[in-house]
């Protein structure tokens, strides 16, 4: 077999796991060919499009991935280039310009620096910005080279909102700390009786929420997707039936996206004060119901992997490394559909992405029969 040399980055924000699938990228490409040589960027896409320099690290052995499964983030850094992307249609005249010519130098020190390195293929692991950036780069790679370079993306964000797979990597572990923190706070509402406000990970999509609320026995849900949800006077009816029915402790999880499509950026606040002022929970008590907001924050995304989120990170990483050292010369994405390896092209994952809850998916219409209703028979 020919000598082959693959790129890796992290991209995006940080997800535990990150680490393991860098691993099993590289053991999986050493163990085809010891000659095949493992090529780390550093600081994601900034490393891609920086100093080489600075930015790399070039025939890495095996004690460079050495105890990095147990660790969580990524030992090699992650970034975002939000230039790479188009620019929002709110940036116009001069500003539209500098952010175009911005664009257009990423693009060819990253193509620059990818030939000069020789790479045969790169793989990303990260989410959907990751993607299209990278997608961008190879597209620019082929038309001034005439030569594909072959990009392999690895679903790596703990929003678990990439079309095409059922998982990504770090969300299990986000879901368990979240939960963590949701039993944390559990624990001392129901010393006081009173009514938290959890505020959680999910500026676009509220997988984290939906699931935590579920797994963490959540009074209501409110998700970014779903307007039902987040409408006050809905959470305020279900919060005076939780007080109706005796609860000692009220626990609303909020994903932070909600604050942004309500139109509300203080809506957390918004609601501990109305709980605090209604008149009919305060009549079914006898006394104000105290409520406390409490934001989890990037303590949700860190710490050590789950053992689901190794494994799952492990299985894509090898399926990655196969796709770049004999895959096709599209880029494509490697993703766990019912519980099988599965590869898709990458244009239909970004097209498809962010995949976000939608009115009919089960995990929503489970919620709905766990928890508390308006006028709750039972």
């Amino acid at each position: 077999m020919a000598r082959k040399r693959v790129g890796i980055l992290t991209s995006g924000g940080d997800a535990p796991g990150m680490n393991a699938a860098i691993r099993a990228v590289f053991r999986r490409v050493k163990a085809v060919s010891p000659d095949h040589e493992v090529v780390l960027f550093r600081e994601g896409l900034n490393g891609l499009a920086g100093r080489l320099e600075v930015n790399f690290d070039r025939n890495i052995d095996r004690t460079r991935v050495r105890d990095i499964i147990h660790r969580g983030g990524t030992f090699i850094g992650s970034g975002r280039l939000v230039e790479l992307a188009d620019p929002p249609e709110t940036v116009v005249g001069a500003e539209r310009d500098a952010w175009l010519r911005r664009q257009r130098e990423i693009i060819d020190t990253a193509v620059v620096n990818l030939r000069q390195l020789g790479l045969d293929a790169i793989v990303v692991i990260g989410g959907d910005g990751s993607f299209k950036g990278c997608a961008v780069i190879a597209t620019a790679y082929e038309q001034r080279f005439q030569n594909p370079l072959r990009v392999v993306g690895v679903p790596g964000t703990i929003d678990n909102d990439i079309w095409g797979t059922e998982f990504s990597i770090g969300f299990d572990t986000a879901l368990n700390n979240t939960v963590d923190a949701l039993r944390k706070l559990r624990d001392t509402i129901d010393s006081h009786r009173r009514c938290a406000v959890l505020e959680v990970m999910g500026n676009s999509s509220g997988w984290i929420a939906l699931a935590a609320g579920i797994a963490g026995g959540a009074v209501t849900i409110m998700l970014p997707e779903v307007e039902e949800t987040y409408r006050i006077e809905s959470v305020l009816e279900r919060i005076r039936t939780a007080a109706r029915l005796d609860y000692r402790y009220i626990i609303v999880v909020m994903a932070e996206g909600v604050r942004k499509v309500s139109g509300r950026p203080r809506l957390g606040e918004e609601l501990v004060r109305l709980i605090e002022d209604d008149l009919e929970i305060r009549e079914a008590l006898g006394r104000p119901l105290e409520a406390r907001l409490n934001t989890i924050g990037y303590l949700a995304r860190g710490g050590h992997p789950t053992a689901f989120d190794n494994l799952l990170a492990s299985r894509l990483g090898v399926a990655a490394a196969d796709e770049a050292l004999n895959g096709a010369n599209v880029p494509v994405m490697v993703g766990l559909v019912n519980n099988q390896v599965a590869v898709h092209p990458l244009s239909e994952v970004t097209k498809h992405s962010p995949r976000l809850v939608r009115p009919d998916d089960e995990l929503l219409r489970v919620a709905g029969s766990l928890l508390v209703h308006a006028n709750q028979p039972f």
